[in-house]
């Protein structure tokens, strides 16, 4: 009888082998799943933080390209299928400026009496660039690397 007393006791201390490996397998389950959560979250971070900086690059060429339009002393715009021109009278001291496709950029080139004075990159990953004009309405179209085309009034 004192055996049997005994044993109930130990029992009521700690856990048997079978509850142990039982926390274990479940808390194990649990980090797997919540490792793959936290990886698929990262990923889908890393993604939209690579889309958001392509469309804010994409929006700031165009804000770039309004202000160009908006500029006193707009003289001329010269259309041609792969670039625009954009010409300035004396107050600018007859500065061109030219948007075109080069080597996979949108580049906007300053000249001035036909002399380059610089080229700046406005927008890279770009498979080209085309202009087109309806009546007064001029469009840009953009078309990017990974296929996704974006057209604007300008």
């Amino acid at each position: 009888m004192m055996q049997k007393r005994y044993v109930k006791q130990s029992r009521k201390v700690g856990f048997t082998i079978i509850e142990s490996l039982v926390y274990i397998f479940v808390t194990t389950i649990v980090l797997v799943e919540g490792i793959n959560i936290f990886t698929l979250m990262y990923k889908s971070y890393i993604e939209s933080a690579k889309l958001t900086t392509e469309y804010n690059d994409l929006q700031n060429f165009y804000i770039n390209l309004d202000n160009m339009i908006g500029e006193d002393d707009l003289k001329d715009i010269l259309l041609e299928d792969d670039y625009i021109l954009f010409s300035y009278g004396e107050k600018k001291g007859n500065l061109q400026k030219i948007i075109r496709f080069n080597d996979g950029k949108i580049v906007l080139v300053y000249m001035r009496n036909g002399v380059v004075e610089t080229i700046n990159i406005m927008l890279e990953n770009i498979d080209k660039i085309s202009f087109k004009q309806k009546e007064k309405l001029i469009y840009l179209i953009v078309k990017e690397k990974d296929g996704k085309e974006f057209i604007r009034c300008i």
